[in-house]
């Protein structure tokens, strides 16, 4: 992970409430990445981020009222 990031980082959680903080999460690995894909589910995460999900831009969504 690029220094700067991580410095950028250590800034931000200065303001974040601990709640928050815990449920942040950097994925650097395979390893990582395949155990949070098992943990938010492939069905609800989007494809570009390794799940099944599509999305829907917000223009294309119909609201029937």
């Amino acid at each position: 992970m690029p220094q700067f990031f991580v410095t950028v980082w250590r800034f931000i959680c200065r303001f974040l409430d601990k709640a928050t903080q815990r449920k942040m999460r950097i994925v650097m690995s395979e390893e990582q990445k395949q155990e949070f894909i098992r943990e938010v589910g492939e069905d609800v995460l989007p494809e570009e981020y390794g799940g099944r999900a599509k999305l829907v831009l917000l223009q294309d969504v119909a609201v029937n009222y």
